[in-house]
């Protein structure tokens, strides 16, 4: 779709009044203008309210008119009338007031043309701040504020303030409007109202911050266009809105839209940057859609184009879509939300029940960062082409009906469990596609099809694109929190609107515990984030632990709930798709942490206080990347990790996680064998307590707060009280703590 379709002529007539003087009058309610009339009205604050709801202003049937205000202030007081009332009139200049405010419209024009509106101040008139509000009802039901306009067009409406108010300027049955320049942020139901309005021009208006906030977000939006048709919307503010972009065809489907949209800032809306419903042939093009409930939703929406657009950190997903077809998808920037692209065949909405999820090409979009990459569910006829899929957590996620999905030229990095998920009992045509190496069963390994479950189709992946051998990193590092490594924050939900924190993860050079620099992690919203670490660039982590036996990691949080973090878990998970998934109370591991740092130690066995579980194949043989796991149930709290490693079990002495001296303890003979003594010394008099914990996590208490003199101490181990298997001891005098692990055969 060519952008010059769009370009709106809107040529108003010119009109003289050299001949006709200006006329100074004070301003009174029930002024009848003639024709003809340039008015200007004396300055001073005038406190007038319009009783009989006809407008202190009235110009019926008449034209060429100018009405000025300049150095004027007018108070209606009571939300009622209007400052001006236009009827059935042609050639009309408003222009200049400093301020009208307290009615129910400052101007409301119906049944004209060529009005122009401009450098007016026509704030805090009809104002509610609470309430559900319907979208669909016509004039009769509008909602107050700046300017309302009935079965008019060919206007200008440029340079004006119309804030704290309901709406900003009401267009209901209107064409070939222009709206540009105006400030209309703040307002509690629409920057923008459309009703079945079409051909306008809307170009560089602030329309910011406008939403209901004891009743988010009451279907308010920047922009609401309900039925309205070929209409350019552009270089706009349309952020922090209940919605930014709203629009609604529901039963007027066969209406084609063909709406442009481009260059507005939409992010940060409590619901949708860009809702369009039941519409079509609607342009999205280099539009901000970030920080949102969803970046664009398109529920039943068909024959769109949605390209060139930055959409990331949304609450669910990028861009999603109920039933929708024939929409094109391309060169897209799509990172860090729970799902970058959401495509499915919801239970159908009367009278769409015929209308199928199917015919979506997305093509050449940067899809990175995402928990899911693309997800399709019952989605028929999909082709997803030469798309970059960079660090996702999983890759392209295909269920129910795939009848002729294809995947060709796209590029996969490093997608942590997934490169292709295919549970649709259809094959996936997947060929062509690039991927960092070019051994095909390391390829295989991240594809998941009736290879791995019969009861799945498959996919035909082979051709692919050679790529280049990685470099393998088979030692893991001493400290994994340190740059150049990468690490991403793959949130089950991430909502940033508002004053809330957008989920975030960087480098902090001063909050540290050791070597350059501490993993920070912040979240405005706190739903089970999983912060996982990468190797640089095109390294792949494949490392044996079966030398290791503990996970240690320092951790400092700050936490916005009274109740503390709700729960804690770490994964560490293979190239292909198994895992290990240790969990601990939130209260023993994450809630110290709260404030200060804290110094975790997590044995692979799984001992007290962490509980593991494997999932699928999995083994200490090849671990492919470690996942920490943090929930708050809706609070933002942030997260600095720092020195993550795999260490053998520490049998030093720790006071506030810092190595202080020993107590020498001994075990002898270690493994056990018949009856064996724990041997440790005391530097001073000190009340100790002894336990001991089996893989399982079940704890022994042998001392319990035992006052012991200075000095060596010995206590017996008899193998008759344990089971075969791996210990770990905790011993502790109040103050200083050590532990280690010992074996019964």
């Amino acid at each position: 779709m060519k952008k010059s379709l769009f370009f709106i002529f809107l040529l108003v007539p010119v009109f003289s009044l050299l001949s006709v003087s200006q006329t100074y009058v004070d301003l009174t309610d029930n002024m009848q203008i003639e024709s003809n009339s340039w008015i200007m009205i004396n300055p001073g604050n005038y406190t007038i309210p319009d009783m009989g709801n006809d407008g202190l202003i009235q110009i019926d049937g008449k034209e060429n008119i100018i009405i000025d205000g300049d150095g004027v202030t007018v108070d209606g007081t009571n939300y009622q009338g209007y400052m001006i009332k236009i009827n059935n009139s042609s050639n009309i200049k408003i222009r200049h007031f400093d301020a009208v405010r307290n009615y129910y419209y400052a101007v409301y024009i119906t049944n004209s043309d060529h009005i122009q509106i401009n450098d007016n101040d026509f704030s805090w008139n009809k104002v509610d701040s609470t309430g559900w509000i319907s979208i669909w009802t016509d004039y009769q039901n509008a909602l107050g504020g700046g300017v309302m306009m009935y079965q008019s067009g060919k206007a200008q409406i440029f340079d004006n303030n119309m804030k704290f108010q309901n709406d900003g300027v009401a267009l209901y049955h209107c064409d070939s409007i222009s709206v540009q320049n105006n400030d209309f942020s703040w307002n509690t139901s629409f920057g923008i109202r459309m009703y079945f309005t079409d051909t306008c021009n809307i170009q560089n208006n602030n329309c910011s911050h406008v939403n209901r906030p004891f009743t988010d977000p009451s279907d308010c939006a920047a922009i609401l266009l309900i039925v309205s048709n070929e209409n350019y919307v552009a270089y706009n503010d349309f952020s922090f809105s209940g919605d930014g972009i709203f629009l609604g065809q529901f039963q007027y489907s066969q209406i084609p839209n063909n709406n442009y949209f481009g260059y507005n800032e939409c992010s940060y809306s409590p619901h949708n940057a860009i809702e369009a419903t039941f519409a079509d042939g609607n342009v999205f093009e280099y539009n901000n859609c970030n920080y949102s409930h969803y970046g664009l939703w398109l529920g039943y929406s068909f024959n769109s184009i949605v390209r060139f657009n930055e959409i990331n950190g949304n609450q669910y997903a990028g861009i999603a879509i109920d039933r929708g077809f024939n929409n094109l998808m391309e060169n897209n920037e799509i990172k860090y939300n729970p799902t970058g692209i959401l495509l499915w065949e919801g239970d159908p909405i009367p009278p769409y029940q015929d209308q199928y999820s199917q015919d979506y090409m997305i093509a050449g979009n940067n899809i990175e960062g995402n928990g899911v990459a693309v997800s399709l569910d019952n989605t028929e006829q999909t082709a997803l082409v030469s798309n970059t899929i960079n660090n996702n957590r999983n890759g392209i996620y295909i269920t129910g009906d795939a009848e002729n999905d294809t995947l060709i030229y796209n590029e996969f990095y490093n997608t942590a469990v997934y490169h292709i998920e295919n549970r649709s009992t259809d094959d996936i045509r997947a060929y062509d596609n690039g991927y960092i190496v070019d051994d095909t069963g390391i390829i295989a390994c991240k594809i998941f099809d009736k290879e791995d479950d019969p009861a799945y189709g498959e996919v035909l992946w082979q051709p692919f694109l050679p790529g280049e051998d990685p470099q393998f990193q088979y030692d893991h590092p001493q400290d994994m929190a340190e740059p150049d490594a990468v690490w991403y924050a793959y949130p089950e939900a991430c909502w940033g609107y508002g004053d809330t924190v957008p989920t975030t993860v960087e480098w902090d050079y001063t909050e540290k515990v050791k070597g350059e620099a501490s993993v920070h992690v912040a979240t405005g919203n706190g739903w089970d984030i999983g912060v996982m670490y990468r190797p640089d660039g095109d390294s792949i982590a494949s490392w044996a632990l079966t030398e290791q036996d503990t996970l240690v990691f320092w951790i400092k949080s700050v936490n916005n709930s009274q109740y503390g973090f709700q729960f804690c878990n770490v994964v560490l998970g293979d190239y292909c798709g198994n895992y290990y998934n240790f969990s601990a109370s939130a209260s023993t591991i994450l809630n110290p942490s709260i404030g200060q740092w804290k110094e975790i130690r997590m044995p692979l066995a799984g001992v007290w206080p962490w509980a593991r579980t494997a999932f699928g194949d999995i083994s200490f043989d090849d671990i492919n990347y470690v996942e920490i796991h943090a929930d708050t149930w809706d609070y933002g709290f942030e997260l600095w990790i720092d020195g993550v490693t795999f260490n053998p079990l520490t049998t030093g002495v720790f006071y506030n996680g810092k190595e202080a001296s020993t107590f020498n303890v001994k075990i002898y003979p270690n493994p056990l064998t018949n009856i064996s003594v724990l041997k440790f010394y005391l530097s001073q008099k000190s009340t100790v307590s002894l336990s001991i914990s089996d893989v399982h996590g079940r704890e022994i208490t042998l001392l319990n707060n035992i006052f012991m003199e200075k000095g060596t101490h010995k206590i017996l181990l008899d193998r008759k009280n344990f089971a075969p298997g791996f210990y770990t001891y905790r011993l502790s005098d109040g103050k200083f703590f050590t532990q280690g692990k010992f074996i019964v055969r």
